[in-house]
């Protein structure tokens, strides 16, 4: 039996429960190690990663599946943790909020259930991965486009909930999904928007329906298992250009950013743009030790030798222009006066035809083509020993007066923890994600906690200027959610009110997002948590800050 066991349960009271699911599931499908397995830990964990262990894996394979497992945990109060492929590197992988919960993997539930080229989507279940959706468009002959992050092998619907991004024209992946079957804590399925009418023939079509829209409302959220989504594809262009521009000083980020907003807002560039300073780039390609042997941060003589020997910039700008030719051609020339205007700037380009193949592309330019590959892993081998990340994400709005109000905040806090500034930036439409990535050695329990405590003052100082993240780690859920703290945090209210109403056992996935139900003994479990009060809620959640 398991020595990680769900709050409040015994290794009986588990063992029977287990013992119920496997009778729904097949003996196969129910996992419980008497260590917990690495496949199921934090493998970046900013501390022991027991703290977030399983009790148990379940993987089910259909509704049906979902709904049994629903009802086994209700009966018992067991707290669930669902995850799509479970491949969340980087904000804690598989590994639950709660300790002891049990995980709900839906990796069997991988089939491209349709596509349709005409009006532009696919319907998915959870398990199918960017390399699966890939394949399948391309072996069918598909002229469709998808989007696709910098690891391929995660699951498409669980970063479009996780509100993940690409660098092809849907980019924003939440933005795409149109349509969803979510199976309720009660096991009640629903279907949103037009697909809760018939057979819902315009389910993927239009994002409303009937009343309210309810897409968003399990976009990052712990009330419902997604178990189909609708996501619209792009057709695929005559040809595009991937465009990339270098910037040969540090003090070009805020004309980079001037320069690019309004080719964003007026839509000659339509698709993610992607900038990222030296440090991020040579990550990908090189490892630390040819930079330096001191552990202290890069120093500035030490990253203009990286951008001379690699031919980089200071700042380094991608994005693609897609159409037909004519349009592409007029747009780049757009580009190219509006970027020549900065001193020093480097562009280049190359041309594609949109029925490109993988072997016919350069690496570097497969995302801007939604073509999925697994080259961000590289930057695992930036440092000597193991290598763990983290990512402190903040938006703001695409100006230049707050990004580089963000690039100055982040680097000189980063600077006083000894780690180095690595930036990645995608650029919306009209906001600014700015990724900071954290490298440490999750082994170095030094470095690890240097690495906790500059995330915390990241995430403090960044909601004190207005800057909120989008999406974190596990250990900062209930953190980053305490700076949503308009009206004295009337949105988690509302979260936990809505939780509260959905899942009155409070059994799925309790504390994402640092939506906790008023049901369960979450906080006093063995993990070191602090309690703290939601004003006029009446409860008290917890917190690892």
């Amino acid at each position: 039996m398991p020595h990680v066991l769900p709050p409040g349960f015994s290794e009986a009271s588990l063992r029977s429960v287990l013992a119920e699911l496997a009778l729904e599931l097949g003996d196969g499908w129910v996992d419980a190690p008497d260590e917990p397995s690495p496949d199921h830990l934090d493998p970046f964990a900013l501390g022991d990663p027991l703290r977030f262990a399983p009790s148990a894996v379940v993987r089910p394979g259909s509704v049906e599946e979902i709904q049994a497992v629903l009802r086994i945990a209700n009966a018992h109060r067991l707290p669930l943790w669902t995850v799509s492929r479970g491949r969340n590197l980087g904000y804690g992988g598989t590994a639950p909020r709660v300790r002891g919960s049990v995980v709900v993997e839906l990796s069997r539930m991988n089939r491209v259930l349709e596509v349709n080229e005409d009006l532009g989507y696919a319907l998915l279940e959870p398990g199918v991965s960017f390399f699966d959706l890939y394949e399948h468009l391309r072996a069918n002959g598909h002229r469709l486009w998808m989007s696709a992050p910098g690891l391929g092998w995660g699951s498409v619907v669980g970063n479009a909930l996780e509100r993940g991004f690409g660098q092809a024209p849907y980019g924003e992946h939440s933005a795409a999904i149109c349509g969803l079957e979510v199976v309720m804590a009660d096991g009640d399925l629903v279907r949103t928007g037009m697909g809760s009418i018939g057979d819902g023939r315009a389910w993927h079509v239009y994002k409303g329906g009937y009343g309210p829209s309810l897409d968003g409302l399990f976009l990052q959220s712990n009330y419902g298992i997604v178990t189909k989504m609708g996501l619209w594809l792009m057709p695929e262009p005559e040809c595009f250009r991937a465009c990339e521009i270098t910037f040969a000083r540090d003090e070009d980020f805020v004309p980079m950013i001037e320069t690019l907003r309004p080719l964003k807002v007026g839509e000659t560039i339509t698709g993610s743009a992607r900038a990222a300073n030296a440090v991020r780039v040579a990550q990908g390609t090189t490892q630390r030790s040819r930079w330096s042997a001191d552990p202290g941060p890069l120093t500035r003589p030490a990253i203009q030798e990286m951008v001379d020997e690699l031919g980089i910039g200071w700042w380094n700008l991608r994005f693609g222009l897609f159409g037909p030719e004519a349009v592409v051609e007029a747009r780049y020339r757009m580009v190219q006066d509006a970027f020549g205007r900065i001193p020093g700037a480097q562009i280049t380009s190359r041309r594609y035809a949109g029925d490109v193949t993988e072997a016919e592309i350069e690496p570097v330019d497969r995302p801007q083509a939604g073509i999925p590959s697994m080259m961000s892993y590289a930057i695992l081998d930036w440092l000597d020993g193991e290598t763990g990340h983290v990512g402190f994400s903040p938006l703001s709005p695409l100006r230049g007066e707050d990004a580089v109000h963000q690039v100055q905040m982040v680097r000189s806090r980063a600077l006083e923890h000894g780690f180095d500034y690595s930036a990645g930036l995608t650029c919306g439409t009209r906001f600014l994600n700015h990724i900071f990535m954290i490298l440490f050695d999750p082994t170095d329990a030094e470095a690890t906690g240097r690495a906790r405590r500059l995330f915390e003052v990241l995430v403090r100082e960044g909601a004190a200027s207005g800057y909120g993240e989008y999406r974190t780690h596990l250990e900062f859920m209930d953190l980053v959610a305490e700076q949503y703290d308009f009206h004295g945090g009337s949105q988690r209210r509302l979260n936990e009110t809505i939780k509260d109403a959905l899942d009155p056992n409070g059994i799925l996935s309790p504390g994402k997002q640092g939506i906790w139900p008023r049901s369960g003994d979450y906080a006093t479990t063995s993990m070191p948590m602090r309690s703290s009060s939601v004003a006029s809620s009446g409860r008290s959640t917890s917190s690892t800050a």
